[in-house]
Parts: structure tokens; C-alpha cells; sequence
């Protein structure tokens, strides 16, 4: 504790010791066009909060100039007739002198007039961490944020169920102005957006969150009152998944209240399944039906207040209820040295409460210099029953277990942000946070399973440029102190990124990021008490399990030019006592656990590419082989592949969505699948900008199909699965959103602080 308080000490005055300083700058540049040829009599303004703030007009050498600007962030415009207008955000904090914008040549246009839209949407910024993405008008203009960002490449957008994934799978984690968010894209009118930057170097202050990707939605600064409400209901036909939604934000330039509750569920989901368990002495197989049942809701209020203009404050709180019941029944032959038939049935019920609140305050020193502490509590409770019943001719065997488990987690998080020079980013942060499992089997009387895990953590990021090279290096240092049960242990565990863009012209680039971090075990990999019912299968977690290290090297290029975008990447991850499933075979019965084992590693090579056929849609594809390494195995190859189609025409949208792997592995597991694992593809008619309908026919291909193996030296065993009613299947989807002001909303924007927990789960 003496060196937490020692650095925050340390951290503390650092902050102190910056004093803002407000100067009047300059600000010169000159335009020419793809040629490099002068462009005069272009016109060059300067806005503020959309109010034109200055204007001029370039001379006979395309140059034009502005004196005497205040510090801040500014949106410029640049009109040249015959010429594309050009439209970008820039921040004004020293002298900018002599930068050079050009403009395309413009194909549309007539004798008597010249159509001009300040679209950036075939541009693509390069960063020090990744990319950054322009939507067009089109998709401005969608009243739908997640059908605008269909047009970002490698985001895969599910627009009914209001998911953001990236193309290899992983959840981004979100931000909306730099700030962290989880649920917060919905509310987002789509003319408000002004950029939308793709991370894959993660600062370290995002490491220790396991984000491999992040997301950030940079929108046009809002004040003065406004109202947005919106409601939406989704289902499928004949029923199977549905679930409806209510969002709402009222407010003022001072103050603000933002809502959300949504529902889902899904009824009698059909599994059909069989397979087969085998050991030296023994023959296993059965076949029968699974059914799911499953329902949840949540509610979240968000309520935000500009304190003083430089001050603004954040109050959370979010509730949410899982329950889930699975049925299974069949029957199956048991061979030892003769033949049994038996029939089985089992069942399962989850059901978790998470709550959560923060408080989160920013104060701003300047435009270019913020201070931010966040302050979260998280609570959960989870009950989890399990039971089977096999009745053979001649013995009946049954089990049954029942968990009734809790969580606890807080987080301190301090941190600290400055730029200058308009190329230069310095961010300094503190975060301590805690975490107080009990796991409590009350069916077999075992004690409390205690779990806590206490942390603090430091760290620092500081970005730039050389000339065409971009770059970014981070740091940050965390002590650990485990306790699982009766084991205990520290660790003192480093954490960093150093990524590099270099620009080799307007449409072509190339970038390698590397990351170390390390990762935790979850509470259920520790768990020591059995989480199965199957008479011939022991599975239990290990509280001896410590952090992973993980080493991850990111290499890409990316070209794009008039609408295309193409990204051939490689990666190439080492884990370090990586932690990994394992199983052994004891008096006849199978354990499966897990254990710190030497070394994994993973290969991956491919590319993504899109295309944007201006108003009428995009295209987006990627594809990749991957090699996984296990220690002392052989290599093990699988392959990715998605698509995206979308197509609009006045008020109607058409797409079609496409998602496939082949397989995936553990250390002792192999799982194959057989269909793609989405496959969607979907028609909506929009009867004004804020009101829609919506149709899809979900799982073209056909039922969702696939088989896991498994297998270690003295067990293997074998399960294929075939979801029934994840089948092709027809749903309806209406929404409807009202917004009044939008454009003066608070500049606080919805959802800053979000619950992080997902709930504790065996």
C-alpha cells in the first residue's frame, strides 16, 4: 500500500504541475489538387459547433491563411469548383503552418450548377494505432447507427440484435469520444458521426480490460435541450427468439437522464444430438433431443451533469436478470463385458442477478488536457442446479448438484490525457480494483470456495510522428495478489504496446503493433468442486491456476482507393504458462480440469477487402488461415471466411450476411462445423427516416450443424449436434425513434460509464 500511495503521490503532482495556457495561433495550408497542381479561389472555412467561425479564399498559389484562433477543436471545409469537397476535424493548439489538403476531381456535375456533398467516405486516415473510417451520406442519412456501420470495413454488424463484432470474431470494446462505452451506439443519430477509428494496438490502459480491438465513435459536440426516444420489437416466425427494447434521453445543455430496457428470449430451442464416450474398459453411446428456454432483461438508468463548463459528472446504474433452463432426454447402450440399454434424462437451471453503479467525473483543463476518475461497483448472484437420471434394467444411478454462488468487484480509475502540437498524445492512469467470489456446492455441504483477487495498477502511453511515420509505445505495471481456497500468491506483471504506421502515400500504408499482457484465471477454472452430472465424467476447475502471459505481433498493409479497400494482415501470438484444458482417466472415471502448461502458439494469415459502390451499397469480405501449436502436439489448421452485401435503393435496404469457420481447438479438443454459424439475409422498408420495418430469413444454409471430439490417452469421446430450429426461418423486426434537438444534446454523451461485469459463471 506504501507504493500505491508513493505513486499516486507521484501521479498527483505531475497533474498539478500542468498549468493550461491559452495563446492565439495560426493556422496556414495550401490546397492543390491529385496532381499536386495549385488550386486558386478555393474556398476554406472554419466551424465551430456547427457556426461558420472564419472563411477565406486560397490565392494564385492555392494558399490561404488564418490568424489569431483560439485553442480548440474546429471542423474545415474546402470547396473548389469541379473539385470533391473536402471535410475534416482538426484540433488547434500551436502554430499549424503550411499544411497541404487535396481535393479530387469532382465526376458529377452540370452546366449550371455543381453537386458538391463534404463526403470523406473513399478516405481513410491513418493513426498511430490503426485507422480511421468516414461514413457517407448515404449512411448519414440511414436514421440506423449499426446499418451506418455496416459500411466500416471488418466490423461484422448484426443490426436486429445490435451486436458489433470484428471480422475474427472478437467483441471491440466501444468508445464513443475517446470515453469507454458498452451500450451506447443505439441512441446515435448517424449525422452526428463524425469519424469512426478502428484500434488494433491497444494502449495499456486497455490492455488489462483483454480488449484486442477497439472501437471509437468520434461524434459532433452537442448542447442545449433535446429529446430522443425509441422503441423496437424483434421475432422470430414461427416463434423461437424475440426481444423488444424501449431507449429514452431527455435533457438540456446542464442536465440529462438517459433509460434503456430491453427483453429477450428464446422458446423451446430443439437440439438433436448423439455420441459416445469410450475408455480401456468401457463403451458408451447415446442419442436424444436438448430444449432451451431462456428469458432476460435489464434496465439502466444514466443520469449526466455539466457541473461548470469545464466539470461534467456521471451517475450509473444498470440491473440485469439471466435464467436459462436446458432439458435433455434419449436413451443409449452401455458395453462392458456385456451390453446395457438405458434411457437418461437430465436438466439444468441458471439463474444470475447482476447490479451495478458508478460515478465517473471529468475535468477538463483545456481542450487538449482532461482529467478522468471513475469509481464502479459490481454485484452478483448466481444459482445453478444440475441433475441426471439414468435407468438401466438392473440399477438406477442420479445426480444431483446445486450451486449458489455470489461476486463482488470495485474499481478506482484515474487518468490523465494531454495533446499537443496536434500530433502529439500523452496519457498517464492509475486503476485498483478488487474481486470477492464465493462458490458454496449447498447440495453435498462443502464449504465456501472463497476467491479474491486484489490489483493495482499503473501505466503510461505517449503517441506521435516522424514525418510519414506514425507510432505509439505504452507501459503499464500491475501486482496481483491471488487467493483461490487455501492457495495464495503475487505477481508482478508487465504490460505493453508499441505500434508503428508508416504512410507510404494518401492510399497506401503499412503497420506492426506488438502487444504483451497477461491474463487471469476465471473464477470457473478454479472452482475445485464437480460442475458435471454425467456418471463417467468428473469436471472441477484448479485453484492452483496463476496469470498468463501472452505475446501477440500484428503485421498489415492497407490500400484503398476510390471506393476500394483491401488489408492482407499476419499475426502471430505466444502464450506463456498458457492456461489450457486437460484430462486424465481415474478408477474408470474421466477428469476433466485444467493447468498452467509451457507454451501456445498461434499463426494466422490473411485479408479483408471491401467495396463502396457509392449510393447504392458496399461489399465487405474476408478470409483467413489459421494454425494453432500446442505443446507437444501436432499443428492443427482451420480457416475463416465472412461476407457482407448490403444494397439501397430511395426507401428500401437490402443485405445479406455470411459467417463461416471450419474448425476450432483446445489443447485436448477439436470441434467442426459443419454449416456457417450465421447466415442472414434481410430486406427493410423505412416509411420516414425515424420509422421502419424490417424482414430476414435467417440460417440459409440450413440447420446449424456441428461435432466436438475429444480425447486424451486413455478417453475419447464424441458429440454431433444438429440445432433443429436454428433452421432457415423468417423474422419480423419494427422500430421506431423519435428525436427532437438531437443536434443540442449535452456534451456528455450516453452511456460513459457501463457495467463491465459479466456475472460469475462455472
Amino acid at each position: 500500500m506504501q507504493n500505491i500511495a508513493f505513486w499516486l503521490s507521484v501521479f498527483l503532482f505531475l497533474i498539478s504541475g500542468i498549468v493550461p495556457v491559452f495563446a492565439q495561433h495560426t493556422f496556414t495550408g495550401k490546397v492543390t489538387d491529385m496532381y499536386r497542381q495549385s488550386l486558386p479561389d478555393a474556398q476554406v472555412m472554419l466551424f465551430t459547433t456547427d457556426s461558420l467561425y472564419a472563411g477565406s479564399l486560397t490565392d494564385n498559389g492555392g494558399n490561404f491563411s488564418f490568424r489569431d484562433l483560439q485553442s480548440g477543436e474546429y471542423l474545415l471545409n474546402i470547396i473548389c469548383f469541379g473539385y470533391t469537397p473536402l471535410e475534416d476535424s482538426i484540433q488547434i493548439t500551436d502554430n499549424i503552418l503550411k499544411h497541404n489538403y487535396m481535393l479530387a476531381k469532382d465526376t458529377v456535375m452540370n452546366l449550371d450548377t455543381v453537386v458538391v456533398t463534404a463526403d470523406l467516405s473513399n478516405t481513410v486516415k491513418r493513426t498511430a494505432t490503426g485507422q480511421k473510417f468516414y461514413l457517407s451520406e448515404q449512411a448519414k442519412n440511414s436514421g440506423d447507427p449499426y446499418i451506418a456501420l455496416k459500411e466500416i470495413p471488418r466490423l461484422n454488424i448484426n443490426e436486429s440484435l445490435r451486436s458489433i463484432t470484428m471480422e475474427d470474431g472478437a467483441s471491440p470494446l466501444i468508445l464513443i469520444n475517446g470515453i469507454a462505452v458498452n451500450s451506447g451506439v443505439a441512441p446515435i443519430d448517424p449525422k452526428e458521426i463524425v469519424s469512426v477509428e478502428i484500434m488494433d494496438a491497444v494502449s495499456a490502459r486497455y490492455l488489462r480490460t483483454g480488449a484486442r480491438h477497439i472501437i471509437n465513435i468520434r461524434l459532433k459536440e452537442k448542447k442545449n435541450p433535446y429529446t430522443f426516444f425509441e422503441v423496437m420489437s424483434r421475432h422470430d416466425i414461427p416463434l423461437r427468439q424475440g426481444m423488444g427494447a424501449v431507449y429514452f434521453e431527455i435533457g438540456n445543455s446542464k442536465y440529462s437522464l438517459y433509460g434503456r430496457g430491453t427483453g429477450g428470449y428464446i422458446y423451446n430451442d430443439k437440439t438433436e444430438t448423439e455420441g459416445w464416450q469410450r475408455s480401456s474398459n468401457y463403451f458408451k453411446q447415446n442419442s436424444g433431443t436438448e430444449r432451451a428456454d431462456s428469458y432476460n432483461f435489464l434496465g439502466e438508468l444514466l443520469f449526466k451533469c455539466m457541473l461548470t463548463e469545464k466539470d461534467f459528472l456521471a451517475a450509473h446504474l444498470y440491473f440485469r436478470h439471466d435464467k436459462r433452463k436446458t432439458e435433455n432426454s434419449g436413451s443409449g447402450a452401455y458395453r462392458t463385458d456385456d451390453t446395457q440399454d438405458f434411457s437418461y434424462t437430465s436438466l439444468n437451471r441458471d439463474s444470475s442477478n447482476i447490479w451495478t453503479g458508478s460515478l465517473y467525473h471529468r475535468h477538463i483543463f483545456s481542450e487538449t488536457e482532461l482529467l478522468e476518475t471513475t469509481l464502479a461497483f459490481n454485484g452478483n448472484q448466481n444459482r445453478n442446479e444440475g441433475e441426471r437420471l439414468e435407468t438401466y434394467l438392473d440399477r438406477l444411478y442420479q445426480n444431483f448438484y446445486e450451486y449458489r454462488n455470489r461476486r463482488s468487484s470495485g474499481s478506482l480509475n484515474i487518468d490523465y490525457s494531454l495533446e499537443w502540437n496536434e500530433i502529439n498524445s500523452l496519457n498517464i492512469g492509475s486503476e485498483t480494483k478488487y474481486i470477492n467470489d464465493g462458490i458454496h456446492r449447498v447440495s453435498s455441504g462443502f464449504p465456501v470456495f472463497n476467491h479474491h483477487e486484489w490489483s493495482q495498477y499503473l501505466y503510461t502511453a505517449f503517441s506521435s510522428k516522424i514525418k510519414n511515420l506514425y507510432y505509439m509505445g505504452s507501459l503499464g505495471f500491475e501486482s496481483i495478489w491471488l487467493k483461490a481456497g487455501d492457495v495464495s500468491g503475487n505477481h508482478i506483471r508487465p504490460r505493453a504496446s508499441v505500434s508503428g504506421t508508416f504512410m507510404f502515400n494518401d492510399n497506401s500504408s503499412i503497420q506492426a503493433v506488438y502487444t504483451l499482457t497477461d491474463e487471469s484465471p476465471e473464477v470457473g477454472t478454479l472452482n475445485p468442486y464437480n460442475t458435471s452430472t454425467d456418471s463417467l465424467v468428473i469436471t472441477r476447475g484448479n485453484p492452483g491456476l496463476f496469470p498468463m502471459r501472452q505475446h501477440k505481433i500484428n503485421l498489415s498493409y492497407t490500400f484503398n482507393k476510390s471506393g476500394f479497400y483491401i488489408s492482407p494482415s499476419a499475426y502471430y501470438g505466444i502464450d506463456a504458462d498458457a492456461i489450457e484444458p486437460f484430462g486424465y482417466t481415474e478408477n474408470g472415471i474421466y477428469i476433466s480440469s485444467y493447468r498452467n502448461t509451457g507454451k501456445f502458439r498461434s499463426l494466422a494469415a490473411g485479408s479483408s477487402a471491401g467495396y463502396r459502390m457509392g449510393k447504392w451499397g458496399n461489399i465487405n469480405v474476408s478470409g483467413y488461415h489459421c494454425v494453432d501449436y500446442f505443446s507437444e502436439q501436432e499443428a492443427r489448421e482451420s480457416f475463416s471466411f465472412s461476407a457482407g452485401i448490403t444494397a439501397k435503393y430511395k426507401k428500401w435496404y437490402f443485405g445479406i450476411d455470411f459467417n463461416y469457420r471450419n474448425y476450432s481447438y483446445t489443447a485436448i479438443s477439436r470441434t467442426e462445423y459443419r454449416t456457417p454459424d450465421y447466415s442472414l439475409a434481410q430486406i427493410k422498408y423505412s416509411f420516414t427516416p425515424n420509422f421502419y420495418i424490417s424482414a430476414a430469413l435467417q440460417y440459409l444454409t440450413g440447420a446449424i450443424r456441428q461435432n466436438t471430439e475429444t480425447y486424451s490417452k486413455d478417453y475419447r469421446s464424441f458429440t454431433s449436434q444438429q440445432m433443429v430450429d436454428r433452421n432457415v426461418r423468417p423474422w419480423i423486426l419494427i422500430r421506431y425513434t423519435f428525436r427532437k434537438n438531437d443536434s443540442r444534446k449535452i456534451k456528455l454523451n450516453n452511456s460513459i460509464v457501463d457495467s463491465k461485469e459479466k456475472g460469475i459463471s462455472l
